[in-house]
């Protein structure tokens, strides 16, 4: 198989490209640094299995889950391998397509693993990944998260850099109403800046930015 590494990591993608390199299955490992790399590169056509973080500068890992999958060969596997593995992160990149989900602190055996099975048409969420989920079962914490449906538009409003007014005009509704519903998702968010909300929208899923297309 052909496996493309993409990551900002340099010494990261460096040492998995040698380690995998190794495995009989593969043929071919391409590393590519940024997204848009990736994305720009001819190579990524002929790439049975991706592997990717989603916390990279740029275009994100989650923005790339959403160009793979409505872009390229529905057989391509995708493995998200990222130090982020809250519940909600790890259920948001599988709704969006990811075959598979590893934290960077998993051993060379697990991931071939992982290859292995995800190659043969498996899903695979890794051993530390899996005690996250079955943890977040037992508590209250996801409710805390639920957005209604007006803070959700206000949240991407926002994210999407518009000010108080602006939004209150597209729904058609007060300034101080805007701002109240922008307080009650900063609450949820356990944040206290703006920009901390929209990083955490994005990190977490209930904010994607459009991907432009060079």
């Amino acid at each position: 198989m052909n496996i493309a590494l993409v990551d900002d990591h340099l010494l990261l993608t460096e040492s998995l490209s040698n380690l995998l390199t190794r495995m009989p299955e593969v043929e071919s490992v391409s590393i590519f640094n940024s997204t848009e790399s990736f994305i720009q590169s001819k190579p990524q056509n002929n790439s049975d299995l991706i592997i990717t973080d989603i916390m990279m500068s740029g275009v994100n890992g989650i923005q790339l889950l959403d160009y793979c999958r409505e872009n390229l060969d529905e057989n391509i596997k995708i493995i998200v391998f990222s130090s982020a593995y809250d519940s909600q992160t790890v259920r948001n990149v599988i709704r969006r397509g990811a075959n598979g989900f590893l934290t960077k602190s998993t051993t060379i055996a697990e991931l071939k693993d992982a290859i292995l099975q995800i190659s043969a048409g498996k899903q695979y969420i890794g051993k530390s990944v899996r005690e996250s989920l079955i943890n977040s079962v037992f508590n209250d914490e996801q409710a805390v998260f639920q957005l209604s449906q007006r803070e959700k538009d206000v949240l991407q409003s926002i994210c999407q850099g518009k000010t108080i007014k602006e939004i209150a005009d597209d729904l058609k509704l007060s300034s101080h109403t805007v701002q109240y519903y922008q307080r009650k998702i900063m609450k949820k968010f356990q944040v206290k800046r703006t920009m901390d909300m929209i990083v955490y929208a994005i990190k977490h899923g209930y904010y994607v930015p459009e991907l432009r297309h060079s």
